[in-house]
């Protein structure tokens, strides 16, 4: 995706969207959103071009400032969101290299996590109908906590706006699972005339919108197929996300 210089409030940058402490005060570093580890190795290499200097500028990656105790405690459970991932898309724990070389490695990589997945069944989460079961029951705080992350980012990178406080809901779910009108609510944008608040000046979206590429809750893709996340911001900042074009997710802060 293409590079938007944003011309935000500064004030609104003072803070980490996490924890809230003073930017200033502590180490920090930038934090990509959404986690790069959900993005192809290729895709990631790219974005790591372009932010030296020598890559396309196709290749951005959207980052925001936070601070560093906080993007590196999301490390954990942003490993075990990726494990829980790769066994859905290859349908086992142990998936065979050759099929599914890449879910291989980083769940033979992750024993712990494996381990994990299959002694404790806190929340079950059905991967696949019509098939054999295969049924997992992953930690749902764990991914909750990666959603959460990725919607704060998403949100304040995109419309500026730092969000301190717990939404007040979030939501994933497989998207084969949602019903045709359930999925058309949820692809659903807001056009240019439906929009009742504009987003902060200077933000990202606003470019969007003043370029016609975008409207509020409008698609922005990361990588096909891979990620891609919307923002609703009228009535309540609503973050949606699709990762691998599995996964849907919404969180929502009402005003």
């Amino acid at each position: 995706m293409r590079e938007i210089k944003e011309f935000t409030d500064d004030r609104l940058k003072s803070w980490c969207i996490h924890c809230g402490t003073t930017i200033a005060d502590v180490p920090s570093n930038r934090d990509h959103v959404p986690t790069k580890s959900l993005l192809t190795k290729t895709c990631r290499e790219r974005g790591a071009s372009y932010d030296s200097g020598a890559g396309d500028d196709l290749d951005y990656l959207p980052q925001v400032i936070v601070c560093q105790r906080c993007n590196s405690g999301f490390s954990s459970d942003e490993n075990y969101l990726l494990c829980v991932l790769h066994a859905v898309v290859a349908g086992s724990l142990y998936p065979d290299p050759n099929k599914h070389p890449e879910a291989a490695t980083i769940l033979r990589s992750n024993r712990q996590v494996v381990r994990s997945l299959k002694a404790e069944p806190d929340g079950q989460l059905p991967l696949f109908e019509n098939l054999e079961p295969f049924t997992l029951f992953p930690d749902t705080d764990k991914i909750k906590r990666i959603i959460l992350k990725n919607a704060r980012g998403h949100a304040y990178h995109e419309i500026g706006e730092p969000l301190f406080r717990m939404p007040d809901h979030v939501m994933f779910v497989p998207l084969e699972r949602l019903s045709p009108k359930q999925r058309e609510a949820f692809e659903a944008s807001e056009t240019g005339e439906d929009l009742a608040v504009w987003p902060e000046v200077g933000s990202r979206m606003t470019v969007h919108l003043l370029d016609e590429e975008a409207m509020s809750g409008g698609w922005i893709t990361v990588e096909p197929g891979r990620y891609r996340y919307s923002i609703g911001w009228s009535d309540a900042v609503t973050v949606k996300t699709v990762i691998w074009e599995y996964l849907a997710t919404e969180t929502c802060w009402e005003r």
